[in-house]
């Protein structure tokens, strides 16, 4: 009987996407408290994470993964959207 290992270690992309995410909070939009950031960028996807793990489907690490990316991708844009409104008012 074949084993197979998991690749659990986090995607490039999620790091990269993280970082961007800590930059846009704490440098461009002048980021608040570093709950807020933390918030933001880890505590938001490990939420929807938590949610979706209730359905079976949902709970290996390529779901959960890209659960991860599609919730940074969200706030992401969000971000980019708060962002711009700053940019406008200014």
């Amino acid at each position: 009987m074949e084993t197979k290992t998991i690749n659990t270690k986090p995607s490039k992309i999620v790091i990269v996407i993280s970082i961007i995410l800590i930059l846009i909070n704490s440098f461009i939009l002048g980021g608040g408290s570093i709950t807020y950031l933390l918030g933001n960028v880890f505590l938001l996807p490990l939420v929807v994470i938590a949610i979706s793990s209730f359905f079976k489907v949902y709970r290996n690490w390529r779901s959960r993964w890209i659960i991860i990316l599609n919730t940074m991708l969200i706030v992401l844009l969000s971000l980019f959207g708060n962002l711009m409104g700053n940019i406008h008012h200014a």
